[in-house]
């Protein structure tokens, strides 16, 4: 405990008594898969064992008259129909809205391919289907039943974990490090300590796909977002549940990619030391206020898809199982037959006038969180994608506006990911008019 925190705590709320008092907890649970015969996105091979446990943490957070709760997973990411189910379980177990709940994922490419890509596990009948909604609702209850009295302490420092992957050609865009490509080049820190002097949780969030061990080995792992939590959790040694929250790195991959479990450590090692610095030299405590969640479901318009007559034509000729797939999703909406929209859950949590957590479904370029960031009111805010589900990417409207040559995140993901058709280049004005509604709504009460 730094000098002075608790002569600080005792002033503040002496000065401060009317407001809501903040009460939070938090828990965590291992959720690690068979260590054998796992399917593993990364390598796309069945596991052979495990090099570091996966985990799901919880932090409650109530002012006597709402709560909410965050889950992190270290995990893929999931569909919204489990997705539902995970929140609905939360939910129940904690006796909290299922509105209030948010699940972020790490991404790791080290876990099992849990959400709705290409043609592989898609059956509802793992054993991780069974476990992980009894698992999470265990964690959830632990941090319910730890609540009690915090203030909360938000601080920021430059961090890079990851290079952009969208890299421009004469032909297109190409998956290949682009040095110039937009990233999200900090490390953003929230602690909730008791009255004590104990911290109870630190969440750590930076955006980046966990991909430094993807192909490079089958043993299941978090990848460097897990090395992190590890690394921060011993080097304060007080006890606090470390959680990790992926913010928007759908353009960005973790550096270099397929190092290698030592590399992921390295630069797990080096995200935990810029947090520890943000800690040690910056971030003032936060203002008691209410506690605030609100919501947006964004419908994400598709591009148009081509006559149906040019679908039926490629479709008699289409020996690919999955290609034809996709042919007949883009025929039904060609026919009216599907839906022309992919829905985009938006959610926020606020703590009183200066703390806000924007949390967005699906995988989400980097120009997402650099827009919520600079469009916040709030003075600390934090913006986390991959929550609440994950079934699409999402680009920018200049990435949607080059068609085919839009690279893999705004075009060759869509067929992978059986949406149909990528979304169309209005879907980016609209998530940004949603980010500010739910921020002016927050930032009003």
């Amino acid at each position: 405990m730094r000098a002075g925190t608790r002569a600080a705590w005792s002033a503040r709320g002496a000065g401060e008594e009317k407001l809501p008092a903040l009460l939070a907890g938090a828990g965590e649970i291992v959720i690690t898969p068979d260590p054998v015969g796992t399917f593993l996105i990364g390598p796309m091979e069945l596991s052979t064992g495990v090099n570091d446990d996966l985990f799901a943490r919880a932090l409650v957070l109530n002012d006597g008259r709402t709560q909410a709760v965050i889950i992190t997973m270290d995990w893929l990411g999931f569909d919204f129909a489990f997705n539902a189910v995970l929140v609905a379980a939360v939910a129940e177990a904690t006796g909290t809205p299922a509105d209030h709940v948010v699940i972020n994922c790490s991404h790791t490419h080290s876990a099992p391919l849990t959400i709705p890509w290409g043609t592989w596990e898609r059956a509802w009948d793992k054993p991780f289907h069974r476990f992980l909604p009894q698992r999470l609702a265990q964690a959830a209850r632990k941090a319910r039943a730890a609540l009690r009295p915090v203030r909360l302490r938000h601080c920021r420092g430059p961090a890079q974990v990851g290079v952009n992957r969208r890299y421009p050609t004469p032909a297109g865009v190409t998956m290949a490090p682009n040095p110039l490509g937009r990233i999200v080049p900090w490390v953003d820190v929230l602690a909730a300590e008791g009255a004590d002097g104990r911290t109870v949780a630190v969440l750590l969030s930076h955006a980046a796909h966990p991909v430094i061990v993807h192909g490079s080995s089958t043993l299941i792992s978090a990848d460097w977002p897990g090395f992190a939590v590890r690394a921060v959790r011993e080097a304060r040694g007080d006890g606090a549940v470390v959680m990790f929250a992926q913010g928007c790195g759908a353009s960005i991959n973790g550096f270099p990619l397929r190092g290698g479990i030592d590399a992921a450590r390295a630069a797990g090692r080096d995200l935990a030391q810029a947090a520890m610095r943000a800690m040690e030299s910056g971030g003032g405590w936060l203002r008691p206020g209410r506690l605030r969640v609100a919501s947006e479901q964004v419908l994400l318009p598709l591009q148009a898809p081509p006559p149906a007559k040019a679908i039926r034509q490629k479709l008699a000729a289409e020996a690919d199982p999955a290609r034809a797939e996709h042919l007949q999703r883009l025929l039904a909406i060609a026919e009216g037959r599907g839906s022309g929209t992919m829905p985009m859950p938006i959610r926020a949590v606020a703590v009183g006038r200066e703390l806000c957590v924007l949390t967005m479904a699906h995988e989400c370029v980097a120009e997402y969180q650099l827009y919520a960031d600079g469009a916040s009111p709030f003075p600390h805010t934090m913006a986390f994608a991959y929550t609440n589900g994950v079934e699409c990417y999402v680009a920018t409207a200049d990435d949607y506006r080059l068609g085919e040559r839009g690279g893999y995140e705004a075009f060759g993901s869509a067929s992978r990911y059986r949406i149909a058709s990528p979304p169309a280049p209005a879907a980016e004005a609209l998530v940004r008019k949603a980010t500010r509604r739910l921020f002016q709504a927050l930032r009003g009460g």
